[in-house]
């Protein structure tokens, strides 16, 4: 991949990762779409890949990591999935057509990396091409909103101190942002409400420039018992408008789940 596709890749993803549809990849051969639904420890991956190209892409195929946290159903276009169990050939995939791939995920434990999706293929000229992507499929997709009262969350939230427990990080808004202002903090609340799934906690802080919320990220994983297994995940993004940066603190039981937030 050109090393100057490479910030609008990373910029895509994103996207992605908190929103349910979009373009994971794009370049003058090959649009790659995604489309993702998920209830509670499952998940629903639609891939689409666009021949953009004037002729013909062949020996076009895709292979999917499959790592132990997730449990994977797949099936797509024939020939199109590399399994690795035999040396598929791939299909072919004509201009302006699409091969299509469909995912079911169900998740058994925290986790903080997408699964790599590799896609390789042939163009009529004889041009070789390997695609290193990464599906959008991250820990907040699993996540169920929670809705505490100010009193509710700050227990909950004392009672998560610790370094195995809580991640941090600062981070400054772009340069070409306009700044910190109220507009900014309604968009901040949006995706963490619509994007990454979490119940805002409204009343927790007296100030505008502080989100708080709470969520329950899901697995399909069972305790002896034979219970879901669930973990608690509370969140804190505070802004400092002067300095034109956010805080953000994320509190769970499992460290994985902290960073991965």
């Amino acid at each position: 991949i050109p090393k100057e596709l490479i910030p609008a890749m990373r910029k895509a993803f994103s996207n992605l990762c908190t929103s349910p549809s979009g373009v994971l990849f794009e370049n003058s051969l090959l649009q790659v779409g995604v489309k993702h639904e998920y209830v509670g420890a499952q998940g629903r991956i639609s891939v689409f890949f666009g021949n953009l190209h004037s002729s013909a892409l062949h020996h076009f195929k895709v292979k999917v990591d499959q790592p132990d946290h997730l449990r994977m159903q797949m099936q797509g276009t024939q020939d199109l999935l590399d399994d690795g169990e035999y040396d598929s050939a791939g299909c072919t995939v004509a201009t302006k057509t699409q091969a299509k791939l469909l995912v079911l995920v169900e998740v058994t434990a925290p986790f903080d990396d997408a699964p790599s999706m590799r896609i390789s293929f042939e163009t009529e000229e004889g041009e070789r091409h390997d695609y290193p992507l990464r599906l959008p499929l991250v820990a907040t997709c699993f996540m169920e909103p929670v809705n505490l009262d100010p009193g509710a969350f700050m227990q909950r939230w004392k009672s998560l101190e610790g370094p195995d427990r809580e991640c941090q990080e600062v981070m400054k808004v772009p340069p070409n942002s306009s700044g910190i202002d109220e507009a900014y903090m309604d968009r901040v609340s949006k995706i963490i409400v619509d994007g990454l799934k979490f119940g805002r906690c409204q009343g927790v802080d007296p100030t505008p420039w502080t989100v708080s919320g709470a969520a329950t990220f899901r697995t399909g994983a069972q305790d002896a018992n034979g219970n879901n297994i669930n973990v608690g995940c509370l969140l804190r993004v505070e802004a400092n408008p002067k300095a034109n940066a956010f805080r953000i603190t994320t509190r769970t039981l499992h460290p994985l789940c902290s960073k991965a937030i």
